[in-house]
């Protein structure tokens, strides 16, 4: 473990729970280990991989003493993520995917926002998720970049001003003060049939805790979950009402299910319609791509 991870002392964990995650997680950890000068520990955490996940982050863990693996026999996001939280040493502690790609000042940024709010204001913070490797990807990055938001990186003229408080926080981006996990810890929800991290933000608000959303701190996330079938998909978005229903937020499930829902569901179909018809290898679109098997992706 490092040991000043920044000027101001304070130390930044990141913990990455991983289930059959061989085709993303080295590409996670690469970007993280390119500034581990600001990063005290990464700790991933494997809940019961069957690939070769746990080889793979091996060679970090021999490579950087910074980076650990744990394992969780309980099979279940929450559990890993717990894990995870539990052995991370840091005063602050960031949660993100096996698909997290961040960016190259990443880690600086969320250590000079904790640093600059002496008062602790911002019990957790997250930022934005981009999905990266869509057929349309380079028509949506020349409107990201005439909206002055690009992927994985972070806006030079970001400030302060850009913060704005939410209700809750994004799962592939996120990061919790050590003594707001402590305080949460068990509050938060182990089931499997809900929003993790929608669960732990409404948990932050109902101490009494602000979460932060800062619109400069990007990252991109795969689009695994935009390529899964319709009742997957909708089964999926059931979570969300779920959670709110979970913390007695009658209204907003409701409105979560009649307005929320079926919008989403159809910008999921169109999408649907570009992502299964796009043949990479011909670079172009085909609607014989619609025919061909597809397995959808499982909750972890």
């Amino acid at each position: 473990m490092s040991e000043a991870a920044h000027p101001s002392g304070l130390a930044l964990s990141v913990v990455i729970p991983t289930f059959d995650e061989e085709d993303v997680v080295a590409d996670c950890l690469d970007r993280l280990v390119a500034q581990i000068d600001q990063i005290a520990d990464i700790v991933v955490v494997d809940n019961n991989s069957r690939d070769k996940t746990a080889d793979i982050v091996a060679t970090y863990v021999d490579r950087y003493p910074q980076v650990r693996m744990i394992t969780e026999s309980r099979q279940g996001l929450v559990f890993a993520r717990n894990a995870g939280l539990d052995a991370a040493t840091g005063d602050a502690i960031a949660r993100i995917d096996s698909d997290t790609l961040v960016g190259p000042t990443w880690a600086r940024d969320i250590l000079d926002f904790l640093e600059a709010d002496t008062d602790h204001e911002w019990a957790a913070l997250c930022g934005r998720g981009e999905a990266y490797g869509l057929p349309y990807g380079d028509a949506m990055a020349g409107v990201k970049r005439r909206l002055r938001f690009v992927p994985f990186t972070s806006r030079p003229d970001a400030s302060a001003a850009d913060v704005r408080p939410v209700m809750v926080l994004y799962g592939s981006n996120m990061v919790l003060r050590r003594s707001t996990w402590l305080a949460v810890r068990d509050a938060v929800s182990m089931r499997r049939d809900i929003f993790e991290d929608v669960d732990t933000g409404l948990c932050v608000g109902e101490i009494g805790g602000r979460n932060a959303f800062l619109p400069h701190l990007g990252v991109g996330v795969s689009p695994r979950r935009m390529e899964t079938g319709v009742f997957s998909f909708v089964r999926y978005m059931s979570f969300l009402p779920r959670t709110l229903f979970l913390h007695r937020r009658y209204a907003l499930g409701v409105g979560a299910w009649i307005l929320y829902i079926p919008w989403v569901t159809a910008v999921h179909v169109a999408r649907l319609l570009l992502i299964r018809s796009w043949d990479p290898e011909a670079r172009g679109f085909s609607a014989r791509n619609l025919l061909r098997r597809r397995v959808d992706r499982v909750v972890p």
